[in-house]
């Protein structure tokens, strides 16, 4: 059953977390159980999750809504969203370009949801393209930010950007101004994971004011480490 007081208050918060594909493991299950349960997140932003039927028990409170960059006969892995508010609508993405040593496609989805007293949030969960030029990461920005001009309610973007040079934490920051994003200022930050001294994971919000970030130390149950951010909508 879904959680009927979600939808009645200003507050809500996010999780945001690449879990690496641990989502099948008792360890990894248990550890999420424990997190749901301390923080209630209203919202649960997943890259590289498990996309099947065991792996999703533990999100039964949730409306859920995946998109796959990576298909096997009896389950897959992407990013998948998950939200104790009414989901109005889901879009899924993909990139053009496929990465150079695996192949594969990265993919993104964008969902609109239902706060209460008419008030509607958009999320993007995004897995950004690695081992590909700066220009073809640009470019997957770029297309996203086409999307995403259209939309004019308070938005977040949240995900694993993969952002391990300046010149990506460049075009990120251009790509979050001109779509009037702010970006999230994390506590206990060095709990992100980084890749030659550059912060991977990033939370951007517009139109919703927010009361706290924070990184959270899982003690290596996936690569990377999650982050809760609480918001209050105006």
């Amino acid at each position: 059953m879904l959680n009927k007081e979600a939808s009645d208050t200003r507050r809500f918060s996010l999780l945001c977390w690449n879990v690496h594909k641990e989502m099948e493991q008792e360890r990894f299950k248990r550890h999420l159980s424990m997190l749901l349960r301390k923080f209630d997140p209203q919202l649960l932003l997943l890259q590289e999750a498990v996309l099947s039927s065991t792996a999703l028990h533990p999100l039964f409170e949730y409306h859920l809504s995946s998109v796959k960059n990576i298909e096997f006969a009896k389950y897959g892995y992407g990013v998948l969203s998950a939200s104790k508010f009414e989901l109005l609508c889901s879009i899924p993405l993909a990139t053009t370009s496929r990465e150079f040593y695996c192949a594969t496609k990265k993919s993104l989805l964008i969902t609109a949801h239902e706060l209460g007293n008419g008030n509607v949030l958009h999320i993007v969960n995004l897995h950004a393209i690695n081992f590909v030029s700066h220009s073809v990461f640009l470019y997957e920005l770029e297309r996203l930010k086409e999307h995403l001009q259209q939309i004019k309610t308070p938005l977040i973007v949240a995900g694993d950007f993969n952002t391990w040079s300046k010149k990506r934490h460049q075009h990120l920051q251009s790509f979050a101004a001109s779509l009037g994003l702010n970006k999230a200022n994390v506590k206990d930050a060095h709990h992100i994971k980084h890749h030659w001294n550059k912060p991977l994971d990033h939370i951007f919000y517009r139109g919703v004011e927010l009361l706290d970030a924070v990184a959270i130390d899982t003690g290596k149950i996936s690569d990377h480490n999650p982050i809760l951010a609480k918001f209050s909508r105006f």
